[in-house]
């Protein structure tokens, strides 16, 4: 929640307030010693401050299959430019999982794990680079609650209640009845719940009225394509490193669209996408990588001809993984204008 303190001299800077479904705590020095680390109890949230080269310990008691999640805010609140970093390490100092920069979280951090025995689990927070000072507030969350870094489809219709696939999780994927909001906005978001709690941040989704299409695999060549429709949105996965998935769809000469791809921005998955138009012979006809500063891509096409055409999808280093989600928009050009004001008058 964005705040500002008005009074009868003027108006304060903007400030940030963080609100969370998890009972609070205060980080309580010294607790930057791994052998004397602070006890929480799960399903907590810490509000702590990570001093120059500080490193806070903070200790859990989990059952055997428990999930533990450990999710930060910190770039997120806006204080100062705090680059974290989080991990947890069982009771022998063994590092299990770690985190720094979690593109779901902007450059914020989290990580997820099953506890393979029952026992303590210990919490590290640090600055990435060891750096760190009073502005560096920082608010952990952790607990048993979800924490899936991707859905899929990843958007629809506002107020369309439709299945959703939920993955990234520690715990696996889930399948989920969600009802859209039903807003104006083309950017809306869902908050990822189940039995264990609600997680602290909620995941990216766009609102706009388009049918959605789910990739089918095989779909790693035009031979292979998805069926879809234009206009139409084009939901899938770079699962693997290597991986690249086609969606096919019919278009008349003279045709014009919009199309746009949404990973980074909007949904915030780790993908780096590169978008190819090709035809049915598999020749390119339009492409593009990084639109306008953008990691996302987008083009106009213009169909030269009545036919088929094969929209490619990869990523730009050939990576790929389980939550490497994209969504893509192809709409109907229409005469558009756009405006902005300078930061600073």
């Amino acid at each position: 929640h964005a705040l500002r303190v008005r009074t009868e001299t003027g108006v304060s800077n903007l400030r940030l307030f963080s609100v969370g479904a998890l009972p609070q705590v205060n980080e309580a020095e010294p607790n930057n010693d791994f052998a004397a680390p602070q006890a929480i109890a799960l399903n907590t949230t810490v509000c702590g401050v990570v001093q120059s080269e500080d490193v806070d310990y903070f200790v859990v008691e989990a059952k055997q299959g428990q999930r533990i999640t450990a999710e930060l805010e910190g770039l997120r609140l806006g204080n100062t430019f705090f680059d974290p970093y989080v991990a947890i390490l069982n009771e022998k100092r063994f590092e299990l999982v770690r985190s720094d920069d979690a593109a779901l979280l902007k450059q914020d951090c989290l990580c997820s794990l099953i506890a393979p025995e029952d026992g303590k689990y210990i919490v590290q927070v640090r600055e990435s680079a060891y750096q760190g000072d009073g502005a560096s507030k920082y608010r952990l969350h952790v607990g048993t609650f979800p924490r899936p870094t991707a859905v899929l489809p990843a958007g629809g219709k506002p107020g369309e209640t439709l299945e959703v696939v939920w993955i990234g999780d520690a715990a696996g994927e889930r399948k989920e009845q969600v009802t859209l909001p039903e807003i104006a906005a083309a950017e809306g978001s869902l908050l990822p719940a189940d039995e264990q709690g609600i997680a602290p941040s909620a995941n990216g989704v766009r609102l706009v009225d388009l049918p959605n299409a789910m990739e089918v695999e095989p779909n790693n060549a035009v031979a292979e394509a998805t069926p879809a429709s234009a206009p139409g949105a084009l939901n899938g996965v770079i699962g693997a490193a290597g991986d690249t998935d086609f969606f096919k769809f019919t278009a008349k000469k003279g045709d014009r669209y919009d199309i746009r791809v949404f990973a980074r921005e909007v949904l915030r998955t780790p993908l780096d996408p590169v978008l190819v138009v090709r035809n049915a012979q598999g020749g390119g006809v339009a492409s593009n990588d990084d639109n306008g500063g953008s990691p996302d891509s987008y083009l106009q096409f213009t169909s030269p001809a009545d036919g088929d055409y094969f929209v490619e999808v990869r990523d730009h280093l050939k990576s790929g993984g389980p939550d490497y989600a994209y969504r893509v928009e192809i709409a109907a050009v229409q005469p558009r204008l756009s405006f902005s004001l300078p930061e600073k008058v």
